[in-house]
């Protein structure tokens, strides 16, 4: 029978854990150096090759920090943990090409915008604001996309105080090597 991707990611996260007992033995990691804190977890592909295998193993680690602390009595509350992965390129073309717009060469940026949810006068003032400062260093717009998500799996005090998240797609109309326009943005 073949494995699912989710229980391929949990296969891997055991072995890396199964790895780490071993060299515990071998007198090669000491576990009592861990601590109790906060911190960076890193999962890539050595091949630098995008994969969802990557993305779920990574969903794996975060569910292995559950005794960090991070989560309300509620038990839905955390405290926003996640990942980061690189702009899916491709799905944002796709997205912006429904729209009726022609992406130009090169990738584009992509920012990720967290508005008041409840005050849509203020959601336009933020708009707006952020609008003028990608037009004024010479980018293009492609257009906004509202994130979506799923309320009834977050707690009650998050869902009281989510922002609306929206993201901003963006060109690079002017043309800007790769680091000035990460750099600008």
């Amino acid at each position: 029978m073949a494995l699912t991707d989710e229980a391929r990611a949990a296969a891997e996260v055991k072995s890396q854990l199964d790895l780490a007992e071993r060299l515990a033995r071998e007198g090669l990691y000491n576990p009592e150096e861990e601590h109790d804190a906060c911190g960076v977890g890193l999962i890539a592909s050595i091949d630098g090759k995008p994969s969802r295998r990557v993305v779920l193993a990574g969903i794996e680690a975060l569910k292995a920090v559950w005794h960090r602390g991070a989560v309300d009595a509620d038990g839905k509350t955390g405290d926003g943990a996640g990942i980061h992965v690189a702009i899916p390129q491709d799905f944002f073309k796709e997205h912006i090409a429904r729209t009726g717009h022609k992406t130009s060469t090169g990738d584009l940026a992509v920012g990720m915008i967290f508005l008041p949810r409840t005050d849509l006068g203020a959601q336009e003032a933020c708009r707006s604001i952020v609008e003028s400062e990608i037009l004024d260093f010479g980018y293009y717009i492609y257009g906004w996309r509202q994130v979506p998500v799923n309320a009834t799996v977050i707690g009650e005090k998050a869902n009281a105080t989510r922002p609306e998240i929206e993201q901003i797609m963006i060109g690079n109309a002017k043309g800007a090597d790769a680091e000035q326009f990460e750099r600008e943005l």
